[in-house]
């Protein structure tokens, strides 16, 4: 079934309602902020160093530091159980 040439989102209408009220919401909020712009953009900046340095920490977290030795330690932990149940 073909868009028809009258039909409201053809043409990208609903795009550019959207995007026109997005910037329309953006420029009302700043319109009407409490703090001034140097204020908020330092507020910002420590917000973004923070958020960036949490997910640094849990990147280097999420990655073992040497994972060859720890799948080694695992696998002779698994050897070590094994070889306890077969009684050796």
């Amino acid at each position: 079934m073909t868009p028809r040439r009258d039909d409201p989102i053809h043409g990208g209408w609903l795009a550019n309602g959207l995007i026109l009220g997005v910037i329309a919401g953006a420029a009302a909020a700043l319109a009407w902020l409490p703090i001034s712009g140097k204020a908020l953009r330092a507020r910002l900046f420590g917000q973004l160093s923070e958020t960036g340095d949490s997910l640094r920490e849990a990147a280097r977290n999420a990655v073992p530091k040497d994972p060859v030795s720890e799948s080694l330690a695992e696998g002779k932990a698994a050897a070590r159980r094994r070889m306890d149940l077969i009684g050796r």
